[in-house]
C-alpha cells in the first residue's frame, strides 16, 4: 500500500523532487484566490468537470510553494488513490514529509473524507485545506452535517468572454474600441457562442465538437451513472432534450410526455444534472416561494458550445444562444435572478436584497417592428411591476438609448450588444 500511494503522489506532485512545472498553472483567470490564503476556513472550488478547477488549484499551489514547500496535491480521479481514504494517503505521506498545505481534487470520488477533514481542520494540523468537487449535492450534504461554519465556497464556471479573449491573446480591451479591434472581438464572440467556453476546447484548434461530445459522455457515465442507478439510454435522451430546449420554458410533466417517461423519473434525472452543474433551472419571480416552485421553469445549459455539439436544433436559434450566454454570465456574477411572466414576459430580473433592481430582455435583433414591440412591452411591464425607471435590452449588435414617457414618468430603455455587456 505504502509504495503504491507514494508512487502516485510523486507523479501528481512533481515539485517534491524538482521545480513546479509552469505549464500546470495554465492561463490566468478572473478568480483572485490569493486573499483566501489568509483565512483558516476550508476552501471549496465547486463547478462542473473541465471548467478549470484543477488549474486554479495549481495556481494557488504555485503561489504557496514560493513560501512553503510542504504542499501535497491529491487527485481522486487517479485510479490508485481513489482506492484509499484520505487519512490513509495523508498518513503515508507524513512518514516522508511534513504536510501544511493540502489540496484535494475531485473529492466526491474519495471515500470517508469528511471526518478526516474536520478533525484535521479543528486540530489546526493543516493550516491550508483546499478541495474541489464536481457534485454539489454530495459535497453540500456532507458539509451540512459535519463542516458547517468551517468552509467557504468558490464557484468555478466555464470561461467568461473576457477570459476567453485572454486565452486568445486579445488584451487591452479599453473603450472606445478601434474599428479593427471591435471587428476582431466580434469575430471571437461568434466563436464563443459556437464552441463555448470550456478551457481545453477554447485552446484546441481542431475537433472541438468531438471533445465536447466526449465531455457529455463523461457527465453521463462518470458523474451520474457511476453514482446512481439510471437507465443510460433514457438519461442520455433527457440530456439531449434539455440541451435542445435550453432557454425555453420547461415543465417536468411536459418533458415526461414528450419523452414517454414518468414525471418522477424526469425530476430525479434532472436533479442529477443540476448536481453536476450541467443544467440549471430559472424560476418565475413571485413573492410566494410556493408559487415560484410550482410554476413553469426555464432551463439553461452550462455551456452553449456543448449544447451546439450534442443537440438537434439549438444552434439554429441565435436569440436563445444569446439568452443562455446572458444567463450564465449573470450566474457567474453571483446575481440572484428570475424571469418575469404576467401578461407579457421579460427574460431576466435581478434581485438585490429584498427588491428587484434590474430587468433585462435578450433578443437577436430589434429590426423587426413586431419583435421590438414584443420585447418592449415585456420589459416595460416588468419595469412598471417592480417600479424601475431603467431597462436593458441585449442584442447581437445594436446599441442605443430611448426615453419613454408613461403615466407622468420618464423611463429609459438602453440597448447594448451582448458582447459589449459581457466585457463591462
Amino acid at each position: 500500500m505504502r509504495d503504491e500511494i507514494l508512487k502516485s503522489l510523486y507523479d501528481w506532485n512533481p515539485w517534491i523532487e524538482g521545480d513546479f512545472p509552469k505549464e500546470l498553472a495554465g492561463y490566468p483567470r478572473s478568480y483572485f484566490l490569493e486573499p483566501y490564503l489568509q483565512i483558516p476556513e476550508i476552501k471549496i472550488l465547486e463547478g462542473a468537470r473541465r471548467v478549470g478547477k484543477s488549474t486554479l488549484l495549481y495556481q494557488v499551489i504555485e503561489s504557496v510553494l514560493k513560501k512553503d514547500k510542504s504542499v501535497l496535491y491529491i487527485n481522486f480521479e487517479d485510479e490508485i488513490l481513489k482506492k484509499y481514504t484520505l487519512n490513509e494517503i495523508a498518513s503515508v505521506y507524513r512518514e516522508v514529509a511534513p504536510l501544511k498545505n493540502l489540496f484535494v481534487d475531485e473529492i466526491q470520488n474519495c471515500k470517508d473524507w469528511v471526518s478526516f477533514i474536520r478533525k484535521t481542520h479543528d486540530r489546526k494540523e493543516i493550516p491550508q485545506i483546499w478541495i474541489s468537487g464536481s457534485n454539489s449535492s454530495f459535497i453540500k450534504k456532507e458539509f451540512a452535517t459535519l463542516l458547517t461554519g468551517r468552509n467557504i465556497t468558490i464557484n468555478v464556471y466555464p470561461l467568461s468572454f473576457g477570459e476567453y479573449l485572454n486565452f486568445k491573446s486579445i488584451k487591452e480591451i479599453n473603450q472606445p474600441l478601434s474599428s479593427k479591434k471591435e471587428a476582431i472581438i466580434k469575430n471571437h464572440f461568434f466563436q464563443y457562442l459556437d464552441t463555448g467556453a470550456f478551457p481545453a476546447v477554447v485552446l484546441r484548434p481542431v475537433l472541438q465538437k468531438e471533445l465536447l461530445i466526449s465531455y457529455f459522455e463523461d457527465f453521463i457515465y462518470k458523474d451520474i451513472a457511476s453514482r446512481y442507478e439510471v437507465n443510460l439510454s433514457k438519461i442520455k435522451e433527457l440530456g439531449l432534450y434539455l440541451a435542445t430546449n435550453s432557454a425555453k420554458y420547461f415543465s417536468y410533466r411536459g418533458c415526461a410526455t414528450a419523452l414517454g417517461m414518468h414525471p418522477q423519473t424526469i425530476m430525479d434525472y434532472c436533479s442529477y444534472f443540476y448536481e453536476i452543474f450541467l443544467f440549471s433551472e430559472l424560476y418565475k419571480f413571485d413573492y410566494s416561494l410556493k408559487n415560484q416552485i410550482g410554476s413553469d421553469k426555464k432551463i439553461y445549459i452550462a455551456d452553449t458550445g456543448l449544447a451546439n455539439a450534442i443537440s438537434f436544433r439549438f444552434s439554429e436559434d441565435q436569440g436563445r444562444i444569446l439568452e443562455n450566454i446572458v444567463h450564465n454570465e449573470l450566474k457567474r456574477r453571483q446575481e440572484e435572478i428570475y424571469f418575469h411572466k404576467q401578461k407579457y414576459e421579460c427574460d431576466f430580473l435581478v434581485k438585490k436584497d429584498l427588491k428587484i433592481s434590474q430587468a433585462i430582455q435578450v433578443t437577436k435583433t430589434l429590426d423587426d417592428p413586431d419583435v421590438k414591440k414584443r420585447e418592449y412591452r415585456g420589459l416595460l411591464e416588468a419595469m412598471h411591476t417592480y417600479q424601475l425607471t431603467d431597462g436593458l435590452i441585449l442584442t447581437m449588435d445594436e446599441e442605443g438609448c430611448e426615453e419613454i414617457h408613461e403615466d407622468h414618468q420618464k423611463l429609459q430603455i438602453k440597448t447594448l450588444p451582448v458582447w459589449k455587456w459581457l466585457l463591462f
